[in-house]
């Protein structure tokens, strides 16, 4: 071999390794594998795989009030594996545990008893105060040899948690205008958090009851007699139940099922479940460079006839698929029950024909937009929208010609506010959602072109505080 052929394999050798070293080096730390690189706790649903550990945190003011820490095994249908770990670490223990990994932890979460609050609810639970302030750390370490999926919960009065709104030191805008506490008409069905309680209550905030244990995304059927909402735990799939929360009945066992909605004609459940896609990470190496493919579960619509008659001696709940794109939120039926729209935060508000089977594109302005809703009357879908750093809420006509704000930024203020989880008063004139502008989820309700502001069920939220996850959730659905 020649000096320069030698001295040309060398150099590119060299460079094809500096590329490498560089893409790795980009690529930097996965999130989550150390306290470096921790993530908050957002409740949303992660995957880890065997023999992994992943770091959360919180802050914490150090005023003595209780923390509470859960952990809920998502997709399991027995008991959560006993290989899995949940450990709560101090500042202090964490800036020791970088010198010498060793350091245990100040606490470790352990199964409820069946005579606590937390039976049922978590797999690990875990509860202190503490006189000094900091950021904490909650360590998730999968022991067992498969991967698994959990949901990871962390409350009290003076956690600081993302996307948990919380107080602002200042005022919300330098000219405030207080807005009015009122009532709204009918009867309301609502979730506590994402799998836990569901109460209905008057729209008036009086007659509150806690009528489901555990559940998901609850909906008023059309003429206010049952509820439909999903399960994840236990066993996995859509229910419904009569309107006081008994004769709980499971018409299909489907793992993962979201946003259960009632057709107009009451005979007709449209959902979201995962299938297809990848359910967790993979790890590509092309000699020294090593990259991440997240996963990516596909999230497809589901149909259910209920006792749909296949012949004179035969009826059953049928499943159908109505075409959708490759990650479908939060369906909603047109008043003729021919249409279901949808939110996919890559493309927008779409729309499904269940007879034509073809699909049509109502909203793209802004793709990143979660839980449209279809108003009684048919005539317009009312959504939140992401403005770069808070959401709002919009309604966009059926035949998408025109948009109005039901909620609008304020100029003035020094954080903007989150409106989201919208849905519609039996007569389609009002629209009730969530808003954190006093630090907290509350309800708000205003007429559909935005006027008539006001706060409701403020004594509700008062006495049974709301956890939104910014995941598509239902949290409220209203009838008669």
């Amino acid at each position: 071999m020649n000096h320069w052929k030698f001295w040309t394999i060398t150099l590119l050798t060299l460079l094809s390794l500096s590329i490498a070293t560089s893409f790795v080096w980009a690529q930097g730390p996965t999130p989550g594998s150390s306290p470096w690189d921790a993530v908050r706790v957002t409740n949303d649903t992660q995957t880890l795989a065997p023999s992994q550990t992943r770091w959360h945190f919180f802050d914490y003011t150090g005023d003595r009030t209780k923390i509470e820490v859960g952990l809920r095994g998502v997709g399991w249908n027995t008991d959560f594996p006993p290989n899995v770990r949940m450990a709560i670490y101090t500042p202090q223990q964490v800036q020791r545990w970088v010198d010498d990994t060793g350091v245990a932890p100040i606490g470790q979460g352990s199964k409820p008893a069946e005579n606590t609050i937390y039976f049922g609810r978590y797999d690990l639970a875990w509860q202190g105060a503490f006189n000094f302030a900091g950021r904490f750390a909650i360590v998730v370490t999968n022991h067992s040899q498969t991967t698994i999926q959990y949901r990871l919960t962390a409350t009290g009065e003076s956690l600081i948690l993302y996307p948990t709104p919380t107080p602002s030191p200042v005022p919300t805008t330098i000219f405030a205008t207080p807005v009015p506490v009122g009532t709204v008409q009918g009867k309301l069905v609502f979730q506590q958090w994402s799998g836990g309680r569901i109460f209905t209550v008057n729209g008036d905030g009086s007659n509150a009851q806690a009528i489901i244990a555990n559940g998901l995304d609850p909906a008023w059927s059309p003429n206010g007699k049952a509820i439909a909402f999903t399960r994840w735990e236990g066993a996995p799939g859509i229910y419904v139940a009569n309107a006081d929360g008994s004769n709980q009945v499971s018409l299909m066992g489907i793992n993962q099922a979201l946003s259960p909605q009632w057709s107009p004609e009451g005979r007709r459940i449209a959902f979201t479940r995962p299938t297809g896609g990848t359910q967790s990470d993979s790890r590509f190496c092309f000699g020294a460079a090593c990259f991440t493919v997240p996963a990516d579960p596909r999230w497809k619509l589901g149909v259910i006839e209920i006792m749909k008659w296949i012949d004179a001696d035969t009826a059953i709940n049928q499943l159908t698929d109505p075409p959708c794109t490759a990650h479908c939120f939060s369906p909603t039926w047109s008043k003729d029950g021919q249409y279901i729209a949808y939110a996919d935060a890559a493309v927008g508000i779409i729309s499904t024909d269940v007879t034509t089977k073809t699909l049509w594109t109502m909203y793209n302005a802004i793709p990143k937009v979660q839980s449209p809703t279809w108003s009684p009357d048919g005539t317009k879908i009312a959504f939140q929208v992401n403005q770069h750093d808070h959401w709002e809420v919009v309604v966009i006509s059926a035949d998408a010609t025109t948009l109005t704000p039901v909620t609008v930024a304020n100029p003035l203020a020094f954080r903007q506010v989150n409106n989201v989880a919208p849905a519609w008063s039996p007569d389609s004139k009002e629209v009730i959602f969530l808003s954190d502008r006093n630090g907290r989820w509350e309800f708000f309700a205003a007429n559909a072109d935005g006027t008539n502001l006001r706060q409701v069920l403020k004594n509700v939220t008062d006495a049974y505080p709301l956890t939104y996850n910014f995941s598509n959730e239902r949290v409220v659905s209203w009838t008669k």
